[in-house]
């Protein structure tokens, strides 16, 4: 099975459950093949008959609904595969806008913010705004379905104008992985680690610890904060790189050397300045003067962190690789 073929069927496969996978994937190649010997016999070379096989059998997530056991009936499985993308990508952003503005709009109206409250005004803020939003997505494919014929509806959204290439796999075979996904992911994960150096004590009930105000120390404004978010910015530019274009290899590049940039600054942080306030410096916060116990956690979760997405990084850029061969 040549690199190509191999890279479609694990498009199709991608989109069908986890006990069908191995059955399926065995079909598609012998099925595969003998459309190539066709080809062969009628006097293509391998390359064309390879390619011109793979384009008959179309869009691998369109080829994953015919093998589906249940018909998407509600959808219907013609634009169930565009159903499932639109929401891909549409759940995800609102979601994330959803969280923002409720978080904004409790610590500005709210003389005394605290986190229990945040927390319910929030999580009910998310579950109207996922429930709304699938619901209109689902029905307003169901109602154009049965409005307009699916040729109409499926070019009318830019879907279908063209022929599925296998060009196509390039780009999908990393955006099937949930590049998109994960970058939307990271920009909530980078709006929290900006929010934390501001977050007051009064804000977690433990006010009493310095008067209410932030946990971190604010002596590190003078250089090591603003660097904190110079470093926050950058991430959170390549998120959305890799949100509008997809998992490309500058993208893994980027990535890989701000990982690595991220975890030499935060551990010259931690071990040559005193991160929490001063005021809560006793017990086991304690964290002025030699390296103790909690600068080492610190170490430890900052470099498990690292090395968790070096090695996603690592995947991505061994996909790229294989796309190119």
């Amino acid at each position: 099975m040549s690199a190509l073929t191999r890279r479609y069927i694990d498009q199709v496969v991608g989109h069908l459950p986890d006990g069908r996978r191995g059955d399926i994937s065995r079909e598609l190649d012998t099925l595969i093949a003998d459309m190539q010997e066709e080809r062969l016999a009628a006097g293509a070379d391998g390359a064309a008959a390879e390619r011109e096989a793979l384009e008959e059998l179309g869009d691998p997530a369109r080829l994953a609904a015919t093998y589906r056991n249940a018909p998407n009936h509600l959808i219907g499985p013609g634009l169930y595969p565009l159903f499932t993308r639109m929401l891909a990508w549409l759940l995800p952003l609102v979601l994330l806008v959803a969280l923002v503005v409720n978080i904004v709009v409790y610590t500005a109206t709210e003389p005394e913010a605290a986190l229990g409250g945040m927390i319910g005004q929030v999580v009910g803020a998310l579950l109207n705004a996922l429930v709304w939003t699938l619901g209109s997505v689902t029905a307003l494919f169901w109602l154009l379905e049965r409005v307009l014929p699916e040729r109409d509806l499926r070019s009318s959204l830019g879907v279908g104008a063209t022929r599925w290439t296998v060009e196509a796999l390039d780009t999908e075979i990393v955006n099937a992985r949930g590049a998109r996904s994960e970058a939307v992911t990271g920009l909530v994960f980078l709006a929290v680690l900006a929010v934390l150096p501001l977050v007051p004590t009064s804000f977690l009930y433990v006010g009493h610890l310095n008067d209410g105000g932030p946990f971190v120390n604010q002596a590190l404004w003078g250089f090591w904060l603003p660097a904190y978010y110079v470093l926050l910015v950058m991430a959170a530019a390549v998120d959305l790189w890799t949100a509008v274009q997809g998992m490309s290899r500058p993208i893994v590049v980027a990535r890989a050397v701000l990982d690595i940039a991220a975890g030499v600054f935060l551990t010259a942080l931690v071990l040559t300045q005193q991160v929490i306030d001063p005021a809560i410096d006793s017990g086991i916060l304690q964290t002025a003067g030699a390296v103790d116990w909690v600068d080492v956690l610190y170490l430890a979760v900052i470099w498990m962190v690292v090395a968790w997405d070096l090695y996603v990084c690592v995947k991505y850029w061994r996909t790229l690789r294989a796309t190119a061969d």
